[in-house]
């Protein structure tokens, strides 16, 4: 099967933006890597847990929701940040080997300038940098998922009833983050939202819950 990476800036971007979709992609077989750049240290501290503390239960948290997701592997890069060029730096030339060791067909990321989070739009910058250092052909398809940019239109849809389940439950895993802020709720109304309205030509809906995708392919 496939090999496919999916790039997170942080530990729970990949649950929320398609979630659904990387189980998806699991029920049918492919291999799939998840990457994790920066170590959350600096995310919503509601019990006011050291920077140290927070690492460790984020990264826990990450390996427990890809666990119900069906991921063969989480590498974690463990940088603090990405706005510092050296952090960017190291993260980048971490990415462009492990896309010449995995060899991916498919590579998922935060888009580069939709996204409103700088850390992500870091992150889409990052990852194509990546493959065209990488110079490795067998990236036939970057595509970019949803979190903090809405898009306004898309180049895929990928309807997820039947994995809709295991997204919220694998953004439930990550109980440091929704103690403040209910990304689960915010997630699944967007995917119903894109479901119901995915097209106008359509007499009725294809489905219940719905994640959708550019492709940055012509990026490279």
């Amino acid at each position: 099967m496939a090999h496919i990476i999916v790039i997170s800036p942080h530990p729970d971007d990949m649950e929320i933006g398609m979630g659904g979709t990387v189980a998806k992609l699991a029920d049918d077989g492919e291999t799939i890597t998840s990457v994790i750049l920066t170590d959350g240290r600096r995310s919503p501290n509601p019990f006011l847990w050291t920077e140290e503390q927070m690492i460790e239960v984020r990264k826990r948290e990450a390996i427990k929701a890809s666990e119900v997701l069906g991921i063969n592997e989480v590498i974690f890069f463990g940088q603090p940040d990405l706005k510092s060029e050296n952090n960017y730096t190291i993260a980048k030339e971490k990415l462009r080997e492990l896309i010449i060791k995995l060899k991916p067909v498919q590579v998922y990321t935060p888009h580069n300038h939709l996204d409103r989070h700088l850390t992500h739009q870091l992150t889409g910058q990052l990852v194509l940098e990546s493959i065209k250092e990488a110079k490795f052909p067998s990236v036939n398809e970057v595509w970019a998922y949803e979190v903090w940019g809405l898009f306004p239109s898309w180049d895929r849809v990928e309807y997820i009833d039947d994995q809709v389940g295991k997204k919220l439950l694998a953004i439930a895993e990550h109980k440091s983050q929704i103690a403040s802020i209910p990304y689960g709720e915010g997630a699944i109304g967007l995917n119903r939202w894109r479901a119901i309205f995915a097209d106008q030509q359509d007499i009725q809906p294809k489905g219940a819950f719905a994640e959708v995708f550019i492709s940055l392919k012509n990026s490279l």
